[in-house]
């Protein structure tokens, strides 16, 4: 969550960009804090596994698109992608002590070649709002999953 923000500090815009490059990320509108009191365990940690290894294929095509345009912000993308692995993979391992099921994330439908650098910045910049909304609610979901996990346990 702390290095999307940062990212996001580095990429302000100051008009709206042009949103919906990305139509496979998950969907965050049907999620609401009012749902975070029922969250069941097995399929919320798999859900989360799902979208987390989605945002792992966008924000890998967006590190590869970044390296061609020569983006200043590329280390803090590498390190975010490896903290996303990492996270990604603590998940899994607590899925499988859960005997969560482990489902098939959707297959990513990535924006065509980005002739130009600013076409760079704004798929990174909706990227990066999309993952800091979908970070806040996870964060909230797993502290309301964590007396869950210890009740299975």
């Amino acid at each position: 969550m702390k290095l999307t923000q940062e990212l996001l500090r580095e990429h302000a815009f100051d008009s709206d960009v042009e949103p919906h490059r990305f139509r496979s990320l998950p969907e965050m509108s049907n999620r609401s804090a009012s749902d975070l009191n029922n969250l069941e365990l097995k399929p919320t940690l798999s859900q989360l596994h799902a979208d987390l290894k989605l945002y792992e294929h966008h924000f890998e095509w967006l590190n590869k698109v970044s390296k061609k345009h020569h983006h200043p912000s590329l280390p803090k993308l590498v390190e975010m992608i490896r903290e996303m692995k990492s996270l990604i993979n603590l998940l899994h391992r607590q899925m499988l002590r859960v005997e969560a099921p482990r489902l098939t994330p959707a297959t990513p439908s990535l924006p065509p070649h980005l002739p130009y650098q600013f076409d760079v910045l704004q798929s990174s910049h909706e990227l990066l709002q999309h993952f800091k909304l979908f970070c806040d609610w996870a964060y909230r979901a797993f502290i309301s999953l964590k007396p869950k996990v210890t009740v299975v346990q």
